[in-house]
């Protein structure tokens, strides 16, 4: 059985995404891909969207020092010790791309907000969490 559910980790392609990184031995690269590839598409699968969604929460860890664990989340434990594991990585230069991706999941071209607003119960849950990640890398 996959998972399935409206926080950032909760979804098998999001988790595949998070080992891509966890895997890398160049992590950064890998994040920044993911939201070049996004901020270049016509239109956002949803696989991308999710690795979007991960991709910006590793850099909301480092520069905010969000722990998702805190939030409720279920989580695995590499997001929340990623910042303590690779303290010579710098995110921060790619926050205004994480901002600008996140946008465009959240968008008309994005297949993960279409599969998202087929849940009238668990879309306005997803948007938030979204929304609410935005708003820490913009500051």
């Amino acid at each position: 059985m996959g998972a399935w559910g409206y926080g950032h980790f909760e979804d098998d392609s999001a988790l595949d995404f998070m080992a891509d990184i966890e895997e890398s031995s160049h992590p950064k690269n890998v994040i920044k891909k993911a939201f070049e590839q996004a901020i270049a598409a016509d239109y956002i699968e949803s696989d991308e969207g999710n690795a979007v969604v991960v991709a910006a929460a590793y850099v909301d860890g480092q520069i905010n020092g969000t722990k998702f664990s805190e939030e409720g989340q279920s989580v695995p434990l590499s997001i929340d010790t990623f910042v303590d594991r690779h303290r010579d990585i710098d995110l921060s230069d790619l926050r205004k791309n994480a901002v600008l991706a996140l946008n465009k999941v959240l968008g008309e071209n994005s297949e993960l907000k279409e599969l998202w607003a087929e849940n009238d119960e668990d879309f306005p849950r997803w948007t938030q969490g979204i929304q609410l990640l935005i708003k820490r890398l913009e500051k």
